[in-house]
């Protein structure tokens, strides 16, 4: 990608998103609109060390997904790059989301390189982001299924999903 696209892609992000939008569950901030600015274009300087979805196992992506939590001020993103394949997950990768589900443990929100909203990661957890995985597995859908995951779900959904992998495995 060229240096023009690029550059024209973080502006577009930085300035698209001057106050608090609220989407369904996904929440898109600014408290503080110029410190997150300007963190967001720290962090988007080099499109290269973004993850390939293409080129990432389950297992790493969900490492990747941990928060930093010794920083307070850090946004809390993981900017990605393309979309999976239909078969990223396998029967090992749906065992282990399924064991991970109802972690609490701080989470990054997704976002792609093209969005233009900084998403609100202050109550995003592993478990959220994991149920979020599993769906675009249930739904036969490329992950991540928006420019955003950044969804918080209740723990109907989390229920909702052991129901389906119980009787996925005829327990």
């Amino acid at each position: 990608m060229n240096k023009a696209i690029l550059i024209f892609i973080t502006f577009l992000t930085l300035f698209s998103c001057k106050k608090e939008i609220e989407y369904g569950a996904n929440k898109f901030i600014v408290d503080d609109y110029e410190k997150w600015e300007k963190e967001l274009f720290k962090y988007s300087a080099d499109i290269n060390d973004r993850p390939m979805m293409s080129n990432i196992s389950v297992r790493d992506f969900v490492d990747e997904l941990k928060a930093d939590t010794t920083d307070k001020d850090k946004l809390d993103i993981l900017q990605t790059r393309g979309e999976t394949s239909n078969n990223w997950i396998n029967e090992n990768d749906l065992k282990y989301l399924i064991s991970k589900i109802n972690s609490k443990e701080k989470a990054k929100c997704v976002m792609g390189i093209s969005s233009s909203n900084i998403p609100d990661s202050k109550e995003m957890t592993i478990g959220n982001q994991i149920i979020s995985i599993i769906e675009s597995y249930r739904n036969k859908e490329p992950y991540p299924r928006e420019d955003c995951e950044c969804k918080i779900y209740s723990q109907n959904k989390v229920d909702e999903i052991l129901a389906w992998w119980k009787k996925k495995n005829g327990s």
